[in-house]
């Protein structure tokens, strides 16, 4: 019998696994959308260095992004260390930990309730339905699914310990010190875990026997209780039993022991509810911002939703905007609703407990996320049922297995009705899949359903930002400025299409809007003060990025721009000590080591300066740009040092920066001539220089102003020097 309910358990666990693997692998081929996964991961330098020393000490001390979460930051950081950012690796990684909870979930209400098929039920519908989609499959929600997992796990360490209290065994306390492990764990993945003390109350209550309330447990039905005649022996001598069983301590005082062995979690959880608070600080809205009323109407009615799209998933989107327009009597019917469900289930506290407890797991576990505390423009979202919805699951197949039970032909229906509702599951899903492929799929969709939704707007102009359709972008912020005038993010997506545009003076007042609206943006802030060296106003763009580095020490964006001000105004040591630390926390940077080797170039530093030219032509070969590879063969053309020159690679690299300008810039073309001296090819010297003499001069004819035209007669004057010293077959070299 044992090796039977074995072999049912792993053919259930692999069918499980299997099921939603098959239903969810289409996300490994995904691309990254653009509602924080830019901001989380693709440019997340801590992140996309793997396991540094300084990325773990970020992980812990950081509340980047308005989040104190460490093992969801470690969990990123393990990804780019192993999948060296493959996004369908973090992809995987996601679906792997949301397999992981579908398991769990059905091994611990199977040990807990002995309800071997209703268990595996509940497992099933969280692991195959449309509403987790979001979680799974959004790169920047792996927070949901990894608590999820520690969830689980604590529950499990807690029945484990609530067992061994029953036969007052020792290993108690090792359990007990397990539960409090995985909880610190889960609290560290998201706070959503603050709430699941008053869960370990609940199921104390039911179905682990563990808190009695007087007349509860004498008048339980077993096979309403645990759904399996099995149990019967069980739940009698339960009810026959003080609290854990233990002989001579009294019914009130077990009760109280079990609240105070609970002290603990309750105070990490409102240690961890202080910290998550603090972290968003920068985030929450004020009840100036959205009064108490309109909160609770929209809570309210969120909780309404949230069971009608458990019931129908039915036009799931990623973006619901908050609503301050819900009418009187909409927010008076949700609250009949709510009151008439919870009546029903008090009714049935004594003969049907799962209704209660499964009921209040979906009100109280949603209770963090609700709204009255208001953090983002959201009102609701998809991912916030991941965990509450396993309460709403655990009424709706006890129940239905209670209100059949009495059919003649029962199994028949509860069967059928089963393979109904995980196959329409299944193919619901399957559909809401396919709209998180990448940010164009998602958010036309979400246009489709809500076409007036400013953010899902303003998230499409990003999605067009990213993939450098400039005009497309700019057209869909206006849109989702018209709808909303006063959302930050549009300003500032907005201002970077101009700045990436040129047009300095129009970023600069979008971006001062971004800025005035959430003071705490760092990415407003840094590309304000980009947006202000572009208007040639570097110390109050030296002042903008000092502001950001005063908030945090470790962004090299702002090292860099800092550095770049700081060379405007004339300071070069101080722009090279801004540009190394800039390289050193980000030793990818191409831009940031393109413009280190300038400065040191400046200072006379030329084998330093090589060392960096190099390393932003390698590590950007495509934008290696013309300017990248023009300097560097100028230094192994024109060095003083000879040791520094190679007339043969400096000839490769000048004629290649050439070829990427179509032979436009003369600067570019003097230096390619510059080369052929070197390398000893005289008369092709010659002939180059002469053509960037005569580039020159035709540019200075066309020159928009008088300084353009001082420049580039002054350059033409230099090539025409530089034409002499090669006819005379000599090449140049600085002193």
């Amino acid at each position: 019998m044992i090796a039977k309910d074995n072999l049912r358990k792993v053919l259930v666990c692999f069918a499980l696994a299997f099921g939603t693997a098959l239903l969810f692998w289409p996300v490994v081929t995904f691309d990254y959308v653009t509602l924080d996964d830019p901001l989380l991961l693709m440019n997340n330098f801590h992140v996309n260095r793997g396991f540094t020393w300084e990325g773990l000490r970020w992980c812990f001390t950081t509340t980047y992004a308005s989040m104190w979460h460490p093992l969801t930051w470690l969990s990123y950081m393990l990804d780019c260390q192993l999948y060296h950012r493959w996004l369908g690796g973090d992809h995987a990684t996601n679906l792997v930990l949301h397999i992981l909870s579908s398991v769990l979930l059905f091994l611990l209400l199977n040990r807990m309730t002995r309800a071997f098929w209703r268990s595996a039920m509940v497992a099933a519908l969280f692991a195959w339905h449309p509403l987790h989609v979001e979680s799974v499959a959004w790169l920047s929600e792996r927070k949901d699914v990894l608590c999820t997992v520690f969830w689980m796990l604590t529950l499990w360490a807690y029945f484990r310990y609530g067992e061994e209290c029953k036969m007052r065994n020792a290993k108690r306390k090792e359990f007990y010190l397990l539960t409090l492990l995985f909880f610190v764990l889960g609290l560290m993945s998201k706070p959503m875990l603050v709430t699941l003390p008053f869960v370990f109350l609940l199921l104390d209550w039911w179905p682990l026997q563990r808190f009695q309330l007087p007349a509860l447990n004498p008048n339980l039905n077993p096979k309403t209780v645990h759904g399996s005649t099995e149990a019967s022996a069980c739940v009698k001598a339960a009810a026959d039993k003080t609290a854990d069983g233990r002989p001579g301590e009294s019914r009130t005082a077990g009760n109280w022991r079990l609240l105070i062995e609970k002290i603990p979690f309750f105070v990490l959880s409102i240690a961890c509810s202080v910290l998550a608070v603090s972290a968003a600080a920068s985030s929450i809205r004020t009840l100036a911002n959205l009064t108490l009323p309109h909160r609770l109407g929209n809570a309210v009615v969120s909780f309404f939703l949230y069971v009608a799209r458990t019931m129908r998933p039915h036009n799931l989107v990623a973006i619901y905007p908050y609503d301050v327009a819900w009418q009187n009597w909409q927010i008076a019917a949700a609250s009949l609703f709510l009151i008439a469900v919870s009546a029903v289930a008090c009714r049935f506290w004594k003969t049907r407990p799962f209704v209660l407890l499964g009921w209040l797991w979906f009100l109280g576990t949603l209770v963090p996320v609700i709204g009255l505390v208001r953090v983002g423009a959201q009102s609701m979202a998809d991912r916030y049922t991941y965990i509450p919805s396993i309460g709403l699951f655990i009424v709706l197949v006890w129940g239905g297995c209670e209100l059949l039970s009495r059919c003649r032909r029962a199994p028949v229906m509860l069967g059928g009705m089963a393979w109904v509702a995980l196959v329409a599951c299944a193919l619901l899903t399957s559909k809401q899949i396919q709209y998180w492929r990448n940010g164009e799929t998602l958010f036309v969709h979400n246009l489709e359903v809500d076409p007036n939704n400013f953010i899902a707007q303003n998230c499409y102009a990003a999605y067009f930002l990213a993939n450098h359709q400039l005009d497309r972008a700019r057209a869909e912020c206006e849109k989702s400025l018209r709808l909303n005038r006063n959302y930050e993010l549009a300003h500032g997506i907005l201002g970077q299409v101009f700045l990436l545009q040129g047009k300095f003076d129009e970023a600069a007042p979008e971006l001062a809007a971004a800025l005035q609206l959430n003071p705490n943006s760092t990415d407003a802030r840094l590309l304000y003060a980009r947006a202000l060296l572009g208007q040639n106003l570097p110390a109050e763009a030296e002042r903008q990025f000092s502001q950001v580095l005063a908030g945090d020490s470790v962004v090299p964006e702002a090292h860099f721009g800092l550095g770049q001000a700081l060379a405007k105004l004339g300071k070069p040591e101080e722009a090279c000590a801004q540009f190394t630390q800039a390289v050193q926390m980000a030793p990818q940077y191409s831009e940031a080591h393109f413009h280190l080797a300038i400065a040191l170039a400046r200072q006379g530093k030329s084998t330093e300066a090589i060392s960096h030219y190099r390393l932003a032509k390698d590590l950007s070969p495509d934008a290696s740009d013309s300017l990248v590879m023009n300097n560097l063969a100028w230094i192994l053309a024109a060095s003083p040092f000879p040791e520094l020159r190679n007339g043969a690679e400096a000839v490769e690299l000048a004629a290649r920066a050439c070829q990427l300008d179509h032979d436009q810039q003369p600067m570019l073309v003097g230096t390619l001539a510059a080369a052929y001296a070197e390398a000893g090819r005289f008369d092709e010297a010659v002939a180059t220089a002469q053509r960037a003499h005569d580039l020159a001069l035709k540019l200075a004819r066309n020159a928009h102003d008088a300084a353009e035209e001082k420049a580039t007669t002054a350059l033409a004057a230099r090539n025409l020097e530089l034409l002499e010293i090669y006819r005379s077959r000599q090449p140049f070299h600085e002193k």
